[in-house]
């Protein structure tokens, strides 16, 4: 019975990281093998024959549960409809979260690090791809930020969430030895390229953290600490595209945003300030006490953005935009219920992952990200967000033994 408990155990590993293997690969290709691990997962659950129940899992359920109520008072039905379809992955991770057998922490953390090899044997294949066209038409933004990934249609910021979250996994687990510390130097390396602000800067400061207050050898922390700040260093003097996208950040005009009636056409908007129209919008939409409490409706918020942004005057990519606030956007369309059960979401994997600390700088990451991006509102985010988040609530909190552990 033990024999049969682990076979399932590993095989459900395995399909998980066939999963986060599948989410640069294309909504179809992610779509299927969703369907395998959501397979997988109830089938190992049923044969089980004795149901768990994780308590940890069911604020992220709830939450789940209320896009579906939204229904009842959505502003937008047939928008409502098409984003419950969006977001049934989302569901069916709480629901297996809730029923999930325990796993075990040590074979998580071999599936993280065969995962982060994987994800530098993908960064190889996109600067070879992105050198080789550059070398063709000598064009130097094809290595940096969206060009960087565009072979695969990927966008730049949700790779930058994942490669951001094993880097830093890895550098929370980091060992003596080439092979570790060649996968933590390009995992960041590649971050650098991909050029995200909110999380190269978050990725930093949270490296940073682990450095000084992680890593007991002070021939790793002398080490980490070297190439961390010699990389950043070098990349904002030397990498001009990189460079450019933080300083055009110090041109940001916060009184327009919020003030001006209309924009003049052909605008150039910082990224803050195409964030900071949401928070304008956001405060146009919600207007009544009923909408601040039970919201919009999921999705419903779409029409009203983008009337709102043809009255602006804005570029007409601003009025496909979502909030590209998880927060706000959570506040907008399920009103104070669904942000209270976000929270309270957020609350209880802040203090999971802190007591088991190698996954915590995720958290870090993903609080962060979640003011910049509406995360959870695109099919990537719910991918990587809702496997990781049932894992590391699954865990057995039982000491599995260090001496096991300490190996992986």
């Amino acid at each position: 019975m033990i024999n049969i408990t682990k076979s399932w155990d590993s095989g459900f590993f395995g399909v998980s990281l066939l999963l986060l293997v599948s989410i640069p690969f294309g909504y179809f290709f992610s779509s299927l093998t969703f369907v395998i691990w959501a397979i997988y997962s109830f089938v190992w659950i049923i044969k089980e024959r004795k149901f768990s129940f994780n308590k940890l899992a069911l604020p992220l359920l709830f939450f789940s549960v209320l896009f579906f109520i939204s229904l009842l008072w959505s502003q937008d039905l047939s928008s409502t409809l098409h984003g419950i379809g969006r977001q049934l992955p989302l569901f069916v991770f709480a629901l297996v979260g809730v029923f999930l057998p325990e796993i075990s922490e040590q074979k998580f953390r071999l599936m993280l690090k065969k995962y982060a090899v994987l994800l530098c044997v993908l960064g190889v294949i996109l600067f070879l791809m992105a050198i080789l066209k550059y070398q063709k038409y000598q064009y130097r933004n094809f290595l940096f930020y969206h060009d960087l990934v565009s072979p695969l249609n990927l966008n730049a910021i949700y790779v930058s969430y994942i490669i951001s979250s094993i880097f830093l996994f890895k550098l929370n687990t980091l060992r003596k030895g080439i092979k570790d510390f060649t996968i933590v130097s390009f995992l960041f390396i590649f971050l650098v390229f991909l050029s995200s602000k909110t999380i190269l800067f978050t990725t930093i400061l949270t490296s940073l953290g682990i450095i000084f207050f992680r890593i007991k050898s002070k021939f790793l922390k002398a080490l980490s600490l070297l190439v961390v700040v010699l990389l950043t260093l070098s990349a904002l003097v030397f990498v001009k595209p990189l460079q450019n996208r933080f300083t055009s950040e110090f041109g940001t005009s916060y009184i327009e945003i919020f003030k001006n009636e209309s924009f003049k056409k052909g605008r150039v908007y910082t990224g803050l300030e195409a964030r900071l129209l949401q928070i304008r919008v956001f405060k146009e939409i919600v207007d009544r006490p009923f909408e601040y409490v039970f919201g919009v409706g999921l999705d419903a918020s779409e029409k009203e953005i983008e009337v709102i942004h043809k009255r602006l005057n804005t570029p007409e990519v601003f009025q496909s935009y979502n909030f590209h606030n998880q927060y706000i956007q959570v506040l907008t369309e399920l009103g104070l219920i669904g942000f209270i059960l976000f929270v309270l979401v957020l609350i209880i994997l802040v203090k999971k992952s802190a007591y088991l600390n190698f996954v915590f700088p995720f958290t870090v990451i993903t609080i962060a990200l979640f003011f910049t991006e509406s995360v959870l509102w695109r099919q990537r985010g719910i991918m990587f967000f809702g496997l990781m988040y049932i894992l590391i609530m699954s865990i057995n909190n039982c000491n599995e033994g260090k001496q096991q552990i300490s190996k992986i």
